[in-house]
């Protein structure tokens, strides 16, 4: 059987690994934006949604391999990793999609942090 400690670092590397592909996807279509005018929407396109979905594939397994560490069942580790990834990372998806809408729009507004 896998120890747990290998589980959260498989986790880990896939987060990092599908996080650069991703980022990579998104930074690609700002400059095709730039230099063409290239839509960066719509986001839905087999690159962006598979790096999308390995980040959060990683996210399952490390958190898995973490709450297993911390003595949880393996099913009950599985069912809570999965539920915080859902719960992180489809909101940050449509972070992602307002910050490209806003690129498109060339409407893009600084943050300054504690004004909302």
């Amino acid at each position: 059987m896998i120890d747990s400690k290998a589980i959260a670092w498989l986790g880990g590397c896939l987060i990092v690994l599908f996080s650069a592909s991703f980022v990579r996807v998104l930074q690609l279509r700002i400059q095709g934006w730039n230099r063409q005018k290239i839509s960066p929407l719509p986001l839905e396109g087999f690159l962006s949604i598979s790096t999308y979905l390995g980040m959060l594939s990683g996210l399952t397994i490390m958190f898995t391999g973490i709450l297993e560490i911390l003595s949880f069942s393996p099913i009950n580790s599985l069912i809570a990793s999965w539920i915080l990834a859902l719960t992180t990372g489809l909101p940050m998806w449509g972070v992602v999609k307002g910050l490209l809408s806003e690129v498109e729009a060339d409407n893009i507004k600084e943050i300054i942090p504690g004004n909302f």
